[in-house]
């Protein structure tokens, strides 16, 4: 057994990675959970919310978007709270930034906002989160090349908001691991083993 994993055997960790839409999150919180060995994969079950579609096609539909998200991600974290090593490729944190967006109507924005705090104070915060700040127009790009229906129709405005909702929360935290999205490649091998390296120091720094 190498360093690495001796490291993280046995310890009771939380890794949550976020990011804007085609960041990356899926495909490195994937590469971490088999790199480390980890307990559990967290990942988001996008494809299950029937409002999804309707947001994209600009429907107003933003509140039973982020309500049912909100739920559906709650359960996630309750279901796998208690092994060892989980890596998730979302943080609850998500809720907040694409509900200011998706959600126009104030009074549905403020009752979701009560219902999030409500919902969310038993659940502690992830022992390492991982922000991934890659740029609209890679975004795009990763979009396209990933050719999911359901995508097709983002507009590039929606994206550009997302962005800046990410940009304006991480630039009031301090505690989490930054990651230039744009210039990290997942499958290189060096690349992905100094982030892990910078994972422990983080984690031996706290």
């Amino acid at each position: 057994m190498d360093t690495i994993s001796k490291y993280f055997k046995g310890k009771s960790i939380r890794i949550n990675i976020e990011g804007n839409i085609g960041s990356g999150k899926t495909t490195l919180a994937n590469a971490l959970f088999y790199k480390l060995n980890a307990d559990e994969l967290i990942l988001e079950e996008f494809e299950n919310n029937p409002y999804l579609p309707l947001l994209y096609k600009n429907e107003d539909v933003g509140f039973q978007t982020e309500m049912f998200f909100l739920v559906s991600r709650y359960k996630q974290y309750h279901k796998n709270n208690f092994s060892n090593l989980v890596i998730s490729d979302y943080d609850m944190l998500k809720n907040k930034i694409f509900a200011d967006i998706t959600i126009t109507n104030k009074n549905e924005k403020e009752k979701f906002f009560k219902i999030f705090d409500i919902l969310t104070e038993d659940i502690s915060k992830p022992d390492v989160l991982i922000y991934i700040d890659t740029d609209v127009d890679t975004i795009v790009e990763r979009i396209k090349k990933r050719n999911r229906d359901m995508e097709k129709i983002i507009a590039r405005e929606y994206l550009e908001l997302v962005d800046k909702g990410y940009k304006k929360y991480f630039s009031k935290k301090k505690d989490y691991l930054y990651i230039d999205g744009n210039k990290f490649n997942v499958f290189d091998e060096k690349q992905l083993k100094e982030l892990i390296k910078n994972i422990i120091k983080y984690m031996e720094g706290k």
